[in-house]
C-alpha cells in the first residue's frame, strides 16, 4: 500500500458534516444554554461533539497538499477519536461515584475501565508521535496500523462495558442498539467500505464525486453520538 490521500480527488461533501457539527456544538456550549445540564453531560458534549469533530474537520475539510500537514491532521484525527472514547467513558463514570459508601461493585468496575481507557489513549499518543517522527519512511496512516486499530478497539470495548453497566439495567433495548451500532456496524463498515484498502461498496447509497462510503460512515457515527448523548442525559435525569 502506498496511498496518497493528500493528493487524490475528494468528494464534494467531504468534511462538511464535521465542520457543521463542530460549529453547532461549539455555538451551543458558548451560548450558555447548557447551564442546567449535569457536569458529566457537558463533559460528554465537549469530548464527543467539539474536540473530535474539530480535529476531524482539520483532516477532512481542509484540502491538504503537503504530506507533512496531512499526516499531522491525520494524527490529530486519530487522537480525537481515541480521546472521544476515553472521555465518554469518564463521563459515564461520574465524579467519585465509585468511592461513595455502599456503592455497587459495578461503579468501581466502571471507574477502572475509564482509567484503562485513558491509558490506552496515552499509548496511542506515543504511537502517533513516533509515527510523525518517522513519517518520511512511512505515512502516518500505515505506521503500526494494526496496533492503532487494536488500541481503538480497546477504547471501544471499554466504553461498551461501561455503557452496558449504566444503560442496560434501565433501558436494555437502548443499550443493545448502542452496542450493535457502535461496536459492530461502525467498525465493520469502516474496515470493509472506508479503510484505505477497502473493496466493498456496502449497503448505503453512494454518489460518485459527491458522497462516498466515508461520508456514510460519519453519518452513522453522528447517529451513534446523538444516541449516546440521549442515553447519558436520560441516565442522569433519572437519578435522585
Amino acid at each position: 500500500l502506498n496511498p496518497k490521500p493528500y493528493r487524490g480527488s475528494r468528494p464534494l461533501m467531504r468534511g462538511w458534516l464535521h465542520l457543521l457539527v463542530a460549529s453547532a456544538a461549539t455555538a451551543v456550549l458558548a451560548s450558555g444554554r447548557h447551564a442546567t445540564s449535569p457536569a458529566p453531560v457537558l463533559h460528554f458534549a465537549v469530548v464527543t461533539f467539539v474536540v473530535p469533530y474539530w480535529a476531524s474537520a482539520c483532516l477532512h475539510f481542509v484540502p491538504w497538499r503537503k504530506r507533512t500537514a496531512h499526516d499531522l491532521a491525520l494524527a490529530l484525527d486519530f487522537m480525537g477519536i481515541s480521546a472521544g472514547y476515553s472521555g465518554q467513558t469518564v463521563a459515564w463514570v461520574g465524579k467519585g461515584e465509585d468511592r461513595q459508601e455502599g456503592a455497587h461493585w459495578t461503579h468501581a468496575a466502571a471507574a477502572w475501565a475509564a482509567r484503562l481507557n485513558l491509558v490506552a489513549t496515552a499509548a496511542l499518543a506515543v504511537l502517533l508521535t513516533v509515527a510523525m517522527v518517522n513519517r518520511q519512511k512511512k505515512p502516518v496512516m500505515l505506521h503500526m496500523r494494526g496496533t492503532r486499530f487494536g488500541i481503538m478497539g480497546i477504547n471501544m470495548m471499554l466504553l461498551g462495558f461501561v455503557e452496558t453497566i449504566k444503560v442496560h439495567p434501565v433501558l436494555p433495548w437502548l443499550n443493545l442498539f448502542l452496542q450493535l451500532l457502535g461496536k459492530v456496524f461502525v467498525p465493520g463498515y469502516f474496515v470493509r467500505c472506508v479503510a484505505v484498502d477497502a473493496t466493498w461498496r456496502g449497503p448505503l447509497p453512494l454518489w460518485p464525486g459527491v458522497w462516498s462510503a466515508h461520508e456514510n460512515w460519519h453519518c452513522v457515527v453522528l447517529l451513534l453520538h446523538v444516541t449516546q448523548l440521549y442515553a447519558l442525559t436520560t441516565h442522569y435525569a433519572s437519578r435522585p
